[in-house]
């Protein structure tokens, strides 16, 4: 019987046990800089504050690193839910592919093809790279050294005298306090503007109307683990990947031991289409939606295949709200001086008018919203990112 699992995070076995379990309910001392937000452009902004020398705690609800680079493990094996592969999208892309070639990701040489009319059309080649282990291994390289609290969701941001004031739950439900003589924000313009919102009367309405103005598409991913009695039938399919119809509910499809992983444990990964997201993304029971995304692959690449009558032993479904961006902000990164120094960062800010902004612009939003902290903090020199060396021993806090 398949399990279904309506997460918003990501699996428990994802990364090591090292979530923060006694973290003092009010903290004695204040950090330089709290960043929100362990994704790329979190990630990678705190890697420069912290190269810095700036005393920097990164704050992530999930208990993963990389936000949509996500991997959920399974069963002997794993599947990549989020981000599907790497590529060279602009110069800071190609110098951390270019970094962690070998040391964990691999270029990706299967056929990708396009669901066209009915029929299977081969998509132009080009430079792919995955990671066996899984996406977030980028992630947890970039993540390497620093001081990350993960499984803490920031409920509240306040400016007081010392600095700013976040309130912390964690997932266990346990609250906390952390100061900050500054702050980046490196979460989606929907969720910053819900913790900024109260503040609007410090901080203007320039800011808040520009992260409203910011849109996301949805998208829900349905992750279905076949038996070793299906390896030899996933074996005789043409692909290791379709990019289906945007009409469609299935919008990609992919084979994971494609990527290297376990053959004896098939699995494979749906990402819907928007629309089909949109319609069905407040949905309490997720089951029936994935086993729909599951249907429609059925339907449009397995018909008359002995695969079209499996059923799979483990079904997963997940829900991303802020997927992918569809109107983005003109500008790189956005700051604000007043009442403390706050930036924001994400894909979401993209000044190039690029309509879909993908994880270059994220490392460079991440780099920007650092370079703009600083000047608003010390102006103290910034090292270059350097995505092949993890970081050095945290700067450590005085609890």
């Amino acid at each position: 019987m398949p399990v279904s699992e309506n997460a918003e995070l990501s699996s428990p076995g994802d990364i090591p046990g090292n979530i923060p379990g006694n973290i003092p309910g009010n903290i004695g001392d204040i950090a330089d800089i709290a960043v929100v937000g362990a994704g790329l452009s979190g990630l990678v902004c705190t890697q420069c504050l912290h190269g810095a020398g700036y005393r920097v705690v990164a704050l992530e609800k999930s208990r993963g690193l990389g936000g949509r680079m996500a991997t959920r493990r399974l069963p002997d094996t794993c599947a990549d839910h989020g981000l599907r592969w790497l590529e060279e999208q602009g110069p800071q892309s190609r110098k951390l592919i270019q970094s962690l070639l070998g040391k964990g990701l691999q270029p990706w040489e299967a056929q990708v093809y396009r669901w066209q009319a009915g029929e299977l059309v081969p998509l132009p080649s080009s430079p792919r790279y995955i990671a066996a282990e899984g996406i977030t291994t980028v992630a947890k390289q970039l993540g390497a050294g620093l001081k990350i609290w993960r499984g803490q969701r920031v409920v509240a941001i306040s400016p007081t005298a010392q600095g700013w004031d976040l309130r912390l739950e964690s997932l266990a439900g346990d609250g906390q306090t952390l100061s900050a003589k500054a702050l980046v924000m490196a979460i989606p313009a929907p969720q910053a503007l819900d913790l900024l919102q109260p503040l609007s009367p410090v901080l203007g309405s320039g800011l808040l109307e520009t992260l409203a103005g910011v849109q996301f598409n949805p998208c829900i991913t349905a992750i279905a683990c076949f038996s070793e009695a299906e390896r030899a039938l996933f074996e005789t399919l043409p692909w290791a990947a379709v990019q289906g119809s945007p009409e469609a509910p299935a919008a990609w499809i992919s084979r994971e031991s494609s990527k290297g992983r376990n053959p004896d444990c098939p699995a494979l990964v749906i990402q819907s289409s928007a629309a089909f997201a949109a319609a069905h993304l407040d949905e309490a029971d997720l089951m029936p939606v994935g086993m729909a995304l599951l249907d429609d692959v059925k339907t449009r690449l397995w018909a008359g295949l002995p695969l079209a009558k499996t059923q799979p032993q483990v079904l997963q479904v997940h829900r991303w709200r802020y997927a992918t961006v569809r109107s983005p902000a003109a500008k790189t990164h956005l700051s604000a001086p007043q009442p403390l120094p706050l930036a924001l960062a994400g894909d979401w800010c993209s000044p190039d008018e690029n309509p879909n902004p993908g994880f270059e612009q994220a490392l460079r939003s991440g780099i920007a919203a650092a370079e703009a902290i600083n000047a608003l903090l010390e102006s103290r020199p910034l090292p270059e990112v350097d995505y092949s060396t993890p970081s050095s021993a945290p700067v450590p806090l005085r609890f």
